[in-house]
């Protein structure tokens, strides 16, 4: 698989011809996107510049661009697929669900899987995989909790998740992916007929005749497996980082105070979605001294605009621009609150429970996911105490 130049890393970093793009400049015409009908391509990599674009939803789409609309893929649910107004409806249906009281509910729950999932690290002993062991089935399981999924069937689907994108096996994932469509439309079709207290039954309460039942269906679908994937990329990461920082570890074990800056600092320095979806200009537009024609496609490097904050991974970093690993303006992730909770929760857990953490493998011999078309992740997190 061809790997475009926003997607490439070397490890956790943006390979070096990315960040000699964006010395020579914050906008270049390049073939970032395949598939793209021969639409003339921009690379976006100054931070001022990505920012001015994600937001301007009025000139840039961020659905698929295509030249006859019986051509555009229909993803229901998936808000990224969605411009204004049908954007707005969606959103604000969900909205209320991440809410900062609703969000706060769960933290027992998280704090409860976290607990779990660690004891079953610690059962396994030393050396295990951390990916496999608590990478995956924390946020798999809280967001079942989140969703409304039933207790007695978030163990299994948390395992079906986790299949459908990391098993080796072709037929293993393409089977695990089929159960978790089908469990998530079942699901959807059950809450609309008996709402429950998780999001999707809120949705419907709250604004069932505004959702479809193909759109609610793909909420759910959607959460299940893009949110948990990118929170599981992101945790592992983020564990990645504190091992081979031992320094930065240290420093929140001892100052617990620093943990909301240590979250927002393991988004910024490993942001794990590279770029969002590409944006088509809608009329023409001037960026950074050049122009944009109409139609042309545009892609925004997220983890070079956010290292230019900063290519030092410090958890101390204060006074520092807003980062965008949730992007930004409209599409900004609605699910970051429960994101951040979640490394809230799971991050001091970790380094307090196995304070001797350490790479149980060279550096050099960890495999690293291209992150595209999924987050950018490790295979396996092999670590020891």
């Amino acid at each position: 698989m061809v790997v475009p130049l926003p997607h490439q890393r070397f490890r956790v970093d943006p390979v070096p011809e990315l960040a000699e793009l964006q010395q020579a400049g914050p906008l270049h015409e390049y073939d970032t996107e395949s598939g793209l009908d021969g639409r003339k391509q921009w690379l976006v990599t100054g931070y001022d510049e990505i920012r001015q674009i994600v937001a301007d939803a009025d000139r840039f789409s961020s659905m698929r661009p295509v030249d006859d609309e019986a051509d555009r893929a229909w993803l229901p649910g998936i808000l990224q697929a969605y411009d204004p107004p049908d954007h707005t409806r969606l959103r604000g249906t969900v909205a209320p669900a991440y809410s900062v009281r609703r969000i706060g509910k769960l933290r027992a729950r998280i704090e409860e899987v976290v607990a779990d999932c660690l004891d079953d690290m610690a059962d396994v002993g030393s050396p295990v995989d951390f990916a496999r062991y608590a990478a995956w089935p924390i946020p798999a399981l809280v967001v079942c909790e989140h969703l409304g999924v039933p207790r007695d069937d978030q163990a299994e689907l948390s395992r079906m998740i986790r299949d459908s994108r990391e098993s080796r096996i072709p037929r293993q994932r393409a089977s695990a992916g089929l159960g978790v469509v089908n469990y998530a439309q079942k699901f959807a079709a059950r809450q609309r007929r008996d709402p429950g207290e998780g999001m999707i039954g809120a949705v419907v309460r709250e604004h069932g005749d505004e959702v479809t039942d193909e759109e609610l269906a793909g909420l759910a679908e959607g959460i299940l497996i893009a949110a948990v994937e990118q929170m599981a990329a992101q945790l592992t990461v983020s564990v990645l980082l504190f091992v081979t920082h031992p320094a930065q570890a240290a420093l929140l074990r001892e100052r617990p105070e620093l943990v909301d800056s240590a979250t927002e600092e393991v988004l910024r320095y490993a942001t794990v979605v590279e770029a969002p979806s590409p944006r088509t200009a809608l009329v023409d537009v001037t960026v950074a001294g050049r122009t944009i024609h109409a139609g042309e496609v545009v892609t925004c490097a997220l983890l070079t605009g956010n290292r230019a904050l900063g290519d030092r991974f410090d958890i101390t970093r204060e006074n520092t621009p807003p980062h965008m690993a949730f992007g930004h303006g409209i599409h900004h992730c609605v699910g970051a609150p429960l994101a951040r909770l979640l490394l809230r929760v799971t991050l001091p857990a970790v380094l307090h429970r196995f304070p001797s953490l350490r790479l149980a493998v060279d550096v050099d011999d960890l495999r690293f996911k291209p992150g595209k078309p999924a987050p950018f992740g490790i295979e396996e997190l092999p670590v020891e105490w």
